[in-house]
């Protein structure tokens, strides 16, 4: 059972900043930010609060703990870590509050059980402090300084789509000019892929360099490898939500198109696969030509997605199956894996951003955007994607790629 309250007593009911809510909500970023926190935190409630001297609102949460916040409810702000990071005017990162010297004695591990805690201040473009974005647990965490970057990066992001929603009110209008919504696109693309990306980047070429060594033992080696994973996830979903981005500000996803062969990128991609998955069965079956027009890289992305998504919810000894099959007019790629089907009622959605396909906890957590990308590429080489999930045949993946795009 949760330490946490179904229906947490210390909520309030009041939203006197209703607002700063609002805004916040109609910005549909703030879900996939939050839904990147607790998948790289690995902390389960994540929020959005506007924080004054006077109170704490919620305006975005995402909870996968039962606290039983919503957006609207307020807390007493002197009882929270926000307040701690709006009085520093800084992030602050709490591994352990009931030990932790600075906070053993304060109001939040006490009256919420919060131990572990991170979080970066919000500020809208002018400067004006808005309050804190944070991710936080009922349970010890063992989170370095080096994910606050992330978080900085992510509040950014959220504190430029502020000041956009500011500028919508102030002009009565729910629509951007073509020209703000060009610069809007550019400046957040460029968050995203250069300003996230840059610092993961350089802890995978530091942990790459060190894992060169021939001096380091099996546990140094094994939290190397971690790291490599980790940064790899996070690449992966920076990945998804550049992609994301793209579509939703209205740009067609960018496909580079040229000849290949997809029976030989399968092949790469399923051995990839099996090194991140090591005691996994994958078989791959190839059969008539594989050769075709189409995007190497954003074919490798579908097929990286899938076959996550295969090992992810399927057990330990399960056979992973992918099939690439050629006939004159296309080439069927499949992906198989057994184990309980895909709920009847998530099928018809089951590629919109934000669907998993699974009701399961937290074991299997993910930002919900990686089908959509899917669907997404597959249509942009002119192509289509199916599934078919039942409890005696597994769930299946196809995807149809027409030979030219």
């Amino acid at each position: 059972m949760s330490p946490f309250l179904s229906a947490n007593p210390h909520l309030r009911a009041a939203n006197p900043l209703l607002a700063d809510v609002e805004a916040v909500s109609r910005i549909d970023a703030v879900k996939t930010v939050l839904r990147v926190l607790t998948r790289t935190t690995g902390l389960r409630l994540a929020v959005v609060a506007r924080v004054t001297p006077e109170s704490w609102t919620c305006c975005a949460v995402l909870d996968e703990m039962g606290f039983g916040l919503k957006a609207g409810d307020t807390l007493a702000v002197s009882t929270t870590f926000c307040n701690t990071v709006r009085t520093l005017n800084g992030p602050l990162l709490v591994n352990h509050a009931s030990v932790d010297p600075r906070f053993r004695d304060h109001p939040a591990p006490k009256m919420y059980n919060v131990e572990s805690y991170i979080a970066v201040p919000l500020y809208r473009r002018n400067g004006e402090f808005f309050g804190v974005m944070c991710a936080l647990d009922s349970k010890v965490a063992n989170l370095s300084e080096d994910v606050l970057e992330t978080f900085r990066h992510l509040g950014d992001l959220v504190g430029h789509q502020l000041e956009q929603e500011d500028a919508l009110s102030d002009r009565d209008s729910q629509l951007l000019g073509a020209h703000e919504a060009s610069v809007l696109r550019e400046q957040l693309i460029g968050i995203v892929s250069h300003d996230l990306r840059n610092p993961l980047n350089a802890i995978s070429l530091a942990a790459a360099t060190l894992m060169r060594r021939t001096d380091l033992d099996d546990r140094a080696r094994r939290g190397l490898r971690r790291i490599l994973d980790s940064s790899d996830r996070a690449n992966r979903l920076i990945r998804d939500l550049l992609d994301f981005t793209h579509v939703r500000t209205g740009m067609a996803l960018p496909v580079k198109p040229q000849p290949m062969n997809l029976h030989e990128l399968a092949e790469q991609v399923v051995d990839e696969v099996r090194l991140t998955a090591p005691g996994r069965t994958l078989v791959l079956v190839c059969e008539g030509s594989g050769r075709g027009t189409w995007d190497p890289d954003r074919i490798a992305q579908v097929l990286t997605n899938l076959l996550t998504n295969a090992v992810q919810y399927s057990a330990q000894d399960a056979h992973i199956r992918v099939e690439t099959r050629g006939d004159e007019r296309e080439v069927v790629l499949s992906v198989s894996n057994p184990g309980a089907p895909i709920p009847a009622a998530l099928l018809p959605v089951l590629f919109e951003p934000m669907t998993r396909g699974t009701t399961a906890g937290s074991e299997h957590r993910s930002v919900g955007l990686g089908l959509f990308i899917v669907n997404e590429i597959i249509r942009a080489h002119g192509g289509a994607v199916d599934v078919v999930s039942t409890e005696e045949a597994g769930t299946t993946f196809r995807v149809h790629l027409p030979r030219g795009c």
